[in-house]
């Protein structure tokens, strides 16, 4: 039996499809498999819920609450500091690939104990096509996971970005964004291509979804926690680097929610449509980080018969950002 777990990111379950995304809509409807939706940890930012995947625990125990951290009155990338505790990887590492399509998550997921991973030690190769934000383009990412599945490890990680680069830059109902999922699918029948279909379980899963944003200024926590105080603007989430009363940062107006997420750190979020920073108009399209982001896509197709020890955990579902690496782990073992 082999695994393979492939990470969409951005990939809004509403938008699955028999028109934009057929071989998607295939894989969903194929003999014993099972879609649903999945709920993201928060915030709802891509490098926390994908170290949640690689480890099982929260945010709260591996240490990503926001794609940047606070440590040591700093802010630095969660790619710089890594999740604390052992990964899906330190346990089936020598029997696993990786192929990751942000390199930063070479880190964020502890991929580097895998048997091979892409990019590698989470470094851009040079010369390979990147996409408008910076990160590997899919048409990159794509020849390596196919050589991966090829290859034919016991597990093989993959993730693509586009969807989220698209709906970030246009906004997850344009055009633009439109047309990455149709790319995206077509990606997908180019991964069962290389698939052994009949000895491997998929999962398919998405980060978190998007949300317009408005145009109107972002909400700038910096009026009320003073300036002296960090804060780590992600989309519809915030990270304020002190205790704050709830009750004093949902006084402004947008702020939805917020709650301790240490001794030092207040996590804060804001209403659809509306985002962190001290901005006059959203400088992207497209937010997420919210409670209304963290709706993902949760998907177990394939055609080895373990897929279906998975399907009942979808249909029972929402299932959580923290159960995959548990999946993932039950699998191999009971191979």
């Amino acid at each position: 039996m082999r695994a393979l777990f492939l990470i969409l990111d951005a990939f809004d379950p509403l938008r699955l499809h028999p028109r934009s995304t057929p071989n998607l809509w295939r894989w969903a409807n194929a003999d014993g498999a099972a879609t649903g939706t999945g709920l993201a940890v928060m915030a709802a930012c891509t490098y926390p819920n994908h170290a949640s995947f690689a480890t099982g625990a929260a945010p709260e125990t591996h240490g990503i609450v926001t794609n940047h951290v606070l440590r040591d009155g700093q802010v630095l990338g969660a790619w710089e500091v890594g999740p604390r505790g052992p990964t899906i990887f330190d346990s089936y590492g020598d029997e696993a690939s990786a192929v990751l399509g942000d390199h930063h998550l070479v880190h964020v997921m502890g991929a580097q104990a895998a048997a091979s991973h892409w990019p590698l030690h989470g470094q851009l190769p040079a010369g390979i096509e990147l996409d408008p934000l910076g990160y590997p383009a899919d048409g990159a990412v794509m020849p390596m996971l196919v050589e991966a599945l090829a290859a034919a490890p016991r597990l093989v990680v993959g993730y693509l970005g586009s969807i989220d680069t698209y709906s970030h830059l246009f906004g997850p109902s344009s055009e633009e964004a439109d047309a990455a999922y149709r790319r995206v699918d077509t990606r997908i029948a180019e991964i069962e291509e290389a698939l052994s279909w009949g000895e491997t379980v998929v999962v398919v899963v998405s980060d978190h979804i998007q949300h317009t944003a408005a145009d109107r200024p972002g909400i700038d926590l910096r009026s009320v926690v003073g300036e002296g105080t960090f804060i780590i603007d992600e989309g519809s989430a915030a990270l304020v680097g002190a205790l704050v009363s709830p009750e004093r940062l949902m006084d402004c107006d947008g702020v939805a929610g917020a709650v301790a997420h240490d001794e030092q750190s207040t996590l804060v979020w804001c209403e659809p449509g509306r985002y962190f920073g001290p901005y006059p108009a959203p400088p992207l399209r497209g937010v997420h980080g919210n409670e209304a982001s963290r709706t993902q896509l949760a998907m177990v197709t394939g055609g080895h018969p373990a897929r279906s020890e998975v399907a009942e955990l979808i249909n029972a579902g929402p299932v959580p950002a923290t159960a995959w690496a548990g999946v993932l782990a039950q699998l191999l073992s009971s191979a």
